[in-house]
């Protein structure tokens, strides 16, 4: 089984110990090597159950930071963070992060948000000490240009990621988060028969969040409209754009558009 522990490959001392939770393992994943290429050390979990289980644990130490999606299933993250805050002992530093907008109520128990997919100048600003109960400003939007949603690929977050990972890595990850999101999209269709619209909602979710990490907004934004919309969305056209989505970046990945561009110096 592999650990959940990722130890930094830089020399110097871990900047900080970091307890990182997603329902998504492409996020998860990705989130993982950013933080890791920062200097951080990183714990992951895939849910809140396992991340109060490596929190509850006495070996290696407690993180001294969590950063929690909002919108997993089960127990979600704002309700993760508030059984954090009630736990004996000093707290760890709690952001919240998401791929979509946010409702000021489910801060009340963070210190800090962040969207994805994460920029390294927020994600830096928000682990900078800071005067006791001061809480950083909530980002709902990265400062850099917006690439449209109807573009297949974001090329300033595909540049970010070959800073973090070799070409063939990054070729792997994403035809792994193509072959996820087929997969949802089936899954999907065999919902609608039932019309279970929250796990249609859920799955929706999950190819958001890992189109959002892999710079691919197109299939991001297909996703997010269809996690809105819930089983009244999941109309056979939904469903063929979101595989056409899937098409297109299979296309552009064989052509070398994930892999054939140098990232921004870190």
């Amino acid at each position: 089984m592999t650990s959940p522990l990722i130890s930094s490959s830089i020399t110097c001392e871990a900047r900080h110990r970091v307890l990182l939770v997603d329902d998504d393992a492409v996020s998860l994943d990705l989130m993982a090597l950013l933080l890791v290429h920062e200097g951080h050390e990183v714990l992951r979990a895939h849910d809140a159950g396992s991340a109060l289980e490596l929190l509850a644990s006495e070996n290696g130490g407690r993180p001294d930071v969590l950063l929690v999606d909002l919108q997993m299933p089960g127990v979600s993250g704002g309700q993760l963070a508030e059984r954090v805050r009630a736990m004996k002992g000093p707290g760890p530093l709690l952001l919240a992060m998401s791929a979509t907008g946010i409702q000021r109520q489910q801060m009340l128990a963070f210190d800090g948000f962040l969207l994805k997919p994460l920029a390294l100048g927020d994600l830096r600003r928000a682990l900078q000490p800071r005067k006791r109960g001061r809480k950083p400003v909530i980002r709902t939007a990265h400062p850099r240009k917006t690439t449209a949603s109807g573009d297949p690929v974001d090329m300033a977050v595909v540049s970010k990621l070959l800073t973090m990972m070799p070409a063939q890595s990054l070729r792997e990850l994403v035809t792994a988060s193509i072959a996820d999101s087929r997969a949802c999209i089936q899954a999907i269709k065999d919902q609608t028969q039932g019309g279970d619209s929250a796990r249609i909602s859920a799955l929706a979710h999950r190819i958001k969040g890992a189109a959002s990490m892999i710079g691919a907004p197109r299939l991001a934004k297909l996703a997010a409209n269809l996690e809105t919309g819930g089983g009244e969305a999941a109309t056979p056209g939904v469903l063929q754009d979101l595989l056409s989505a899937c098409d297109e970046l299979e296309r552009m990945l064989l052509a070398g558009k994930f892999t054939n561009t140098q990232g921004p110096p870190p």
